[in-house]
């Protein structure tokens, strides 16, 4: 791997000094002033606390002890965490829980927190309205302030729309862009890097290394269709020389790909766009590459890169391409402190659904640091632009949608010792992969 490459895509996009000398402003203030002054700062939600009939005095005296405790009586702090550990994305749910578990452990085990994570696993099983009925449980019967995970798009739309008028702070690990664009709220944040960045590692690099004239495949659920948007968003706003001649978007589930190959197969297309994931992407990348296929075309995905994907179509990944999120030989952040963590604790390396794990827990809690509070009105004031050290590097959530900023790299699937492995080719910054805040349709 490239160590200039990675080097690049780490750089960091620090908050800005005002930002970060209102929110330490806050954090001297008293529970009830804070309330107060959230309030009028236009916060998410107002925690209920009331008033303060404090003097300047006063309040300047909680402010300095308020500065030596940092935060020591917050005491544990309930998250929920919902994966799917049963049904079609029950894989990805594993990994996605056991980066959570090692998330909250390197919380609870640190000393740059002033509280322990109490966490409550939930099992969506793959399914919106199980997922929701989770979440119910864990803010109304458990108490949790704080909710993570929920990879599938539609499970984290309907978590997403459940807090969005609650004392909660949801941290995703989904991708659908309309989670950070339409259906976006104050509430809601994601560590997961979106369909829209996902995109950024996938059209540019065919623009430039493969072709000319794409078609594109993917399921018809609310990343696939995301997902088509976004390509054809990327080609037209960085004036790609792409033209899309093709799209098939069968539904979730197909056993038959033949017809969608077929049509593929009698297009003008040299590069094949497959924005895919699950047991979908493997049913369809199986069948085009015994159908021979994947000889005619460069086929590049999004998901591809994924140790799932690659573990599920062995040789058959080798030779495609793919947008890729994460890789275990990033030098990026605290990667490799990471990677060490998982090795000793799981006997083998993470992936990209294990990171994001690791991430949401670890990025909320500083959220809860900085602020001072395990209130989540002040929480959710303070995750806003807060630079912290992840996997990928230094990154933020950015204030206008709360998407992080992560950026993305471009993989070959190439041969490796026991399951194809990812070559790193290109990088895209996180500030070049994201969306101008203009163009997300969202409003907070």
């Amino acid at each position: 791997m490239n160590g200039d490459t990675v080097d690049r895509a780490d750089t960091g996009q620090s908050t800005s000094e005002t930002k970060i000398g209102r929110r330490r402003a806050l954090r001297g203030l008293g529970a009830g002033a804070l309330a107060t002054a959230l309030s009028t700062a236009g916060c998410v939600q107002q925690t209920g606390d009331g008033g303060s009939d404090e003097t300047d005095t006063e309040r300047d005296t909680d402010s300095e002890q308020t500065s030596e405790s940092s935060g020591s009586d917050l005491g544990p702090v309930t998250f929920g965490v919902l994966v799917p550990e049963s049904g079609p994305s029950a894989p990805l749910g594993t990994a996605q829980r056991q980066g959570a578990e090692l998330g909250v452990k390197y919380v609870n085990e640190s000393d740059e927190f002033d509280f322990e994570i109490d966490a409550v696993y939930e099992d969506t099983q793959t399914d919106p309205s199980t997922g929701l009925q989770r979440a119910e449980q864990v803010v109304e019967n458990d108490g949790a302030a704080y909710v993570v995970g929920a990879l599938e798009s539609s499970v984290a739309l309907a978590v997403a729309d459940y807090v969005s008028d609650r004392d909660v702070v949801y941290t995703s690990g989904a991708a659908t862009i309309e989670l950070t664009g339409e259906s976006c709220n104050g509430n809601t944040f994601r560590a997961e890097t979106n369909a829209a960045q996902q995109m950024a590692g996938l059209a540019d690099f065919a623009a430039a290394e493969l072709g000319t004239k794409m078609w594109i495949h993917t399921t018809d659920d609310a990343y696939g269709n995301s997902a088509v948007e976004q390509i054809e968003r990327r080609i037209e706003a960085r004036g790609l020389d792409i033209e899309v001649v093709g799209k098939t978007i069968p539904d979730k589930g197909t056993s038959n790909y033949g017809p969608q190959i077929s049509n593929i197969s009698n297009s003008e297309a040299d590069v094949l766009a497959v924005p895919d994931t699950g047991a979908d992407l493997i049913n369809f990348v199986k069948q085009a590459n015994s159908a021979g296929l994947t000889d005619q075309v460069d086929l590049i995905g999004t998901a591809i890169f994924a140790q799932v994907s690659r573990q599920a179509l062995g040789s058959d990944a080798i030779g495609a391409y793919s947008s890729t999120l994460y890789n275990h030989k990033l030098e990026t952040g605290d990667n490799e402190q990471f990677v060490e963590a998982y090795r000793e604790e799981y006997d083998g390396v993470p992936g990209s659904f294990a990171r994001v794990g690791y991430d949401m827990i670890r990025m909320t809690a500083h959220g809860i640091q900085e602020a001072g509070t395990s209130d989540p009105a002040a929480v959710a004031t303070a995750l806003e632009d807060l630079s912290v050290t992840t996997a990928l590097g230094t990154t933020r959530f950015r204030a206008c949608d709360h998407q992080a900023v992560n950026p993305v790299w471009t993989g070959e699937v190439v041969e490796g010792d026991e399951i194809p492995a990812v070559e790193l080719l290109e990088t895209v910054s996180g500030d070049e992969a994201i969306r101008p805040c203009e163009e997300t349709g969202c409003s907070l």
